[in-house]
């Protein structure tokens, strides 16, 4: 089989990152990252992978080569901070994503796989006009899909749920709740919760997430792959299962969390999650 040149945009990143280092040990694919380190780590960086700096909107001079596969996961990727980066958000997100899809369409690669956010379905499907985020993620499904339309664009899309895990970010503005809370609970901190508390998420392991857009990419066509976990917990929940002092706050609570269908991950994939944000937090808790 001929070895494949495998691009991954946000390669540097959370979910990336884990995706990088699934791809590079599945064979003998060359696996390129571009990440502009906005909010990906060179301390992400996996053996065996080729890293380049740069922003999605300059893609075509910094990847001359031609891709078999394209994973697009360099987005920004906050809800709460979207509101005040809203010009750093479309550019990246807008400006970047268009810019990515061309390339796509201009060097006819096999297959887009898009990283979605699954809080377009939200609110009755009123989730894309939340927030400049939720905007802008919606959008870029809408553009894909209709590249496929137009240009018969060979392309498949998948919705992330709430990612955790290893390489999480904890600290800073851009912290996820799940390594904030963890890092608030090392050293001894109240968790500070957005009332009610009562917003529920599905939080879905990063590797189970690496692994189903990894399925995507050699399985998928199309819209509609949910990569979610099987059971969803409200903040309030997490937080108790940390067992600190909780401090409740009126801050930004984000949006109601949503059951999109997972059956055609689960059908036409073979994808299940592995682990439950329950026995993720207790294993944390037992190491303290």
């Amino acid at each position: 089989m001929a070895r494949r040149t495998i691009v991954v945009t946000g390669g540097a990143g959370h979910v990336g990152s884990h995706l990088v280092e699934l791809l590079v040990a599945s064979g003998d694919d060359r696996v390129i990252s571009l990440d502009n380190y906005s909010n990906g780590s060179r301390a992400n960086h996996i053996d065996g992978a080729e890293y380049r700096e740069g922003h999605t909107k300059d893609i075509a001079a910094h990847v001359p080569e031609t891709p078999d596969i394209l994973f697009h996961l360099g987005e920004y990727a906050r809800i709460k901070t979207s509101f005040e980066d809203v010009a750093a958000v479309f550019d990246s997100n807008i400006v970047g994503t268009f810019a990515v899809t061309e390339f796509c369409r201009e060097r006819a690669v096999s297959k887009l796989v898009y990283a979605a956010s699954s809080t377009k379905f939200a609110i009755e499907g009123d989730g894309r006009n939340q927030n400049p985020y939720s905007f802008t993620k919606a959008t870029n499904v809408d553009l894909i899909n209709n590249y496929g339309r137009w240009y018969d664009l060979p392309y498949a899309i998948c919705y992330f749920y709430n990612a955790f895990g290893p390489r999480e970010v904890g600290g800073g503005k851009y912290a996820t709740l799940i390594a904030r809370f963890e890092e608030l609970h090392r050293t001894g901190q109240p968790l500070t919760v957005a009332s009610p508390g009562t917003q529920r998420r599905a939080f879905t392991y990063v590797k189970d997430l690496a692994r189903g857009i990894m399925l995507v990419g050699e399985k998928g066509k199309g819209d509609g792959y949910a990569l979610r976990a099987a059971k969803s917990y409200s903040v309030l929940e997490i937080a108790e299962a940390f067992g600190s002092e909780i401090e409740m706050t009126d801050d930004y609570p984000g949006r109601a969390d949503v059951a999109n269908d997972p059956t055609k991950a689960r059908d036409e994939l073979g994808w299940s999650p592995t682990l439950d944000v329950m026995d993720y937090i207790r294993s944390i808790r037992s190491k303290a």
